[in-house]
């Protein structure tokens, strides 16, 4: 069955996101008019219909597919909502999903779910969005991604595009969005949210993370054991959680042998090739004595721009400087030289992300799925950027 892919450029968020949500509260399902309160530009979901009806999605879905028993009683409930909402499933868009027309022409219901990513060119993210179409298989369920950039025009924002265009829940993998952006997300649209590689402190909530603060301790006492003790840090966006928790894991690694990440030595970036290469630049302008034996950087692509930069200035990797990247992506292994890195399980990540949302769309989430994190493994890989440290005068004996 095909899926439907649907591209959105979604700019993002700011404070903009919190005035949006005073322009448009959320409706109060204890009032008799709560059904009204939604937009009349916002199709209504299939989660509407449940809510209204008093029941799950999961037998909102089985009468609209006549998948399962559903007594008389609670079929006239679900399909009294459904007309009272306007929940009429089309057969263009069904189409367009490749979901199936049954018996009499009726339409299986067709699920929308919306996944935000940081930036679509960045290569660990189609492996992430694979495993979620593959989770997805043959269910009638339409994809749309939003990318999510950094320092975005306001007018555009997740918030608005949710209002804007019916969704039954929502996979997030952009660390930069702040948590209470996240949870404003699931809150005013009462949607079934999934965050994956941050921790959200919401009981509704799931996520599916790496202990990046980890992977970034263990990346250091790698270098550590290569009798390295002068390590840096490019860190992408110094704000973002994901980069904060590296921070922390790298100090805690050099704290154990008495030494501290200089601030000289911690640059900041955008989290691209490019970006890499402007930032190790900026570390190669300290004079020779004063530069770190080795640098641990906040994802493969600033790595990439590292390496470059390194060979640009004359420098080999590892003889003159190690580099550690992070995300394990396919790319990695084939870089000049091969790139060390920590290893994401983004394929499974994604599949259980997708997992996850199902079960919370269907009504068939257990009391653990609907809370707390899945700590996710992230074996570091070691290959040719990363070696023994020698001291300068050794170099060229």
């Amino acid at each position: 069955m095909k899926l439907a892919l649907v591209k959105w450029h979604v700019a993002a968020y700011n404070e903009n996101s919190r005035a949006l949500l005073k322009m448009n509260p959320a409706p109060n399902p204890s009032e008799p008019s709560a059904i009204s309160a939604i937009p009349e530009s916002t199709a209504p979901r299939l989660i509407d219909v449940a809510r209204s009806a008093g029941v799950s999605p999961a037998t909102v879905s089985r009468v609209l597919n006549n998948s399962g028993p559903v007594n008389a009683a609670t079929r006239e409930r679900v399909q009294a909502a459904m007309q009272l909402l306007g929940y009429v499933p089309t057969a263009p868009t069904a189409a367009v999903a490749g979901t199936p027309v049954g018996d009499g022409g009726a339409v299986t219901a067709q699920r929308t779910i919306a996944v935000f990513i940081t930036d679509i060119l960045n290569p660990i993210f189609p492996e992430f969005l694979r495993g979620i179409e593959d989770e997805i298989g043959t269910q009638a369920t339409a994809m749309q991604i939003h990318n999510v950039p950094e320092n975005a025009p306001p007018q555009k924002l997740p918030l608005s595009v949710l209002t804007q265009h019916r969704v039954d829940g929502v996979i997030t993998i952009a660390s930069h969005i702040p948590s209470q952006d996240l949870i404003a997300i699931h809150e005013h649209h009462d949607l079934p949210l999934v965050v994956v590689n941050r921790r959200v402190n919401h009981p509704r909530i799931p996520s599916i993370v790496v202990d990046f603060e980890d992977a970034a301790y263990r990346s250091a006492r790698h270098l550590i054991d290569l009798r390295h003790t002068r390590i840096g840090f490019l860190a992408g966006f110094s704000s973002a959680h994901t980069s904060l928790a590296r921070k922390r894991g790298i100090e805690r690694a050099l704290a154990g042998i008495g030494q501290v990440l200089p601030a000289r030595w911690h640059l900041s970036g955008i989290p691209s090739i490019e970006g890499g290469f402007q930032a190790m630049s900026a570390l190669l302008a300290q004079p020779t004595g004063d530069r770190p034996s080795a640098i641990i950087t906040y994802n493969d692509l600033l790595a990439f721009g590292a390496l470059h930069a390194l060979r640009a200035h004359g420098l080999s990797v590892p003889e003159d400087m190690s580099v550690i990247g992070c995300d394990g992506i396919a790319l990695a292994a084939h870089s000049n030289p091969p790139l060390t890195t920590i290893d994401q399980p983004k394929y499974k990540m994604g599949r259980l992300a997708m997992q996850t949302l199902n079960e919370l769309m269907t009504g068939d989430a257990g009391e653990g799925t609907s809370s707390g994190y899945t700590l996710m493994e992230s074996p570091l890989i070691t290959r040719g950027s990363t070696a023994i440290y020698q001291p300068p005068a050794n170099k060229h004996e």
